[in-house]
């Protein structure tokens, strides 16, 4: 579920295009994958008996987890226009690294030799798959690139290790895409969402809609049960099939090019998303 997850949101790129040349922009977007999120998994948390009892014992650490995870792309889309998309991209998947961090130090979680390769060869693999050649680095852009990479990594460690009483994944999804929901609402009054609405065309909408089901159920839901299953270092590892996506994306449809540099890089995702799940399995097994 993580590597699907990984595999739609590689398609942002394509998906984001369609909605912007359709009249619409960041913050409807985000506003559509955290509405249909909550709308695809309410019947199931509703089912599921006690919604409002888990609301009640668990709303701190999910208040966290929704402004963390709500920050994290709107920190990123705002990143992209202070640096290079490039740079954007090798900071922002530095979270992987992060999240091992964390779950060694704070949590003393085991990192296994066989995962610290499978680290490395991803984060070296983004790193190569990167275009780190253009100019114009600033503070902003570094800075808003390092915090979305430190807000998505507390994401995935609080997914995995909050103590969450009475309550189930699709519940925890529920909340979390309401709370999401919320945050980009927000937003959207700050960057001026309101005035941009009569403009947005009829496919704009199409676009949203069917962009925001497929994120929220694809993504977003599949992230959410994924990292409830496996523990947050296989997610965060996992996640970077991601850019492996967007590359394929950019080359089959946006007329991207790719060199021998990028090529090896993306061996070494695919070479690390591939050997993780066999590793993990083999290391529960044992």
């Amino acid at each position: 579920m993580v590597l699907f997850a990984g595999f739609v949101f590689g398609l942002m790129p394509l998906l984001k295009r369609g909605c912007v040349e359709g009249g619409a922009n960041n913050a409807l977007l985000l506003m559509s994958r955290f509405f249909f999120l909550s709308l695809a998994v309410l019947p199931l948390a509703i089912k599921d008996g006690g919604l409002l009892r888990a609301l009640r014992e668990n709303w701190k650490p999910f208040a966290l987890l929704s402004i963390v995870e709500g920050a994290t792309p709107i920190l990123l889309y705002n990143a992209y226009d202070h640096l290079a998309s490039g740079l954007v991209m090798t900071i922002h998947f530095l979270y992987p690294m992060i999240v091992t961090a964390c779950c060694v130090l704070l949590f003393r979680d085991r990192l296994s030799p066989f995962k610290l390769v499978c680290l490395i060869l991803s984060v070296v693999g983004v790193f190569l798959t990167v275009d780190l050649s253009v100019e114009g680095i600033t503070a902003l852009g570094v800075t808003l690139s390092l915090l979305s990479a430190v807000t998505y990594a507390i994401y995935i460690v609080g997914l995995g290790k909050a103590k969450l009483t009475h309550i189930t994944n699709t519940q925890v999804a529920f909340f979390i895409g309401v709370g999401c929901f919320l945050v980009a609402l927000v937003y959207s009054f700050f960057v001026g969402t309101p005035a941009i609405l009569p403009q947005v065309t009829t496919q704009g909408w199409l676009w949203l809609i069917g962009s925001g089901i497929f994120i929220a159920v694809g993504g977003s839901l599949c992230f959410i049960l994924g990292v409830r299953i496996v523990d947050s270092q296989v997610a965060a590892i996992a996640s970077t099939l991601e850019p492996l996506t967007s590359i394929v994306v950019g080359v089959l449809w946006m007329n991207e090019v790719i060199n021998r540099r990028i090529a090896i890089g993306c061996v070494l995702i695919l070479v690390a998303v591939v050997l993780l799940p066999i590793i993990t399995a083999k290391e529960e097994k044992e």
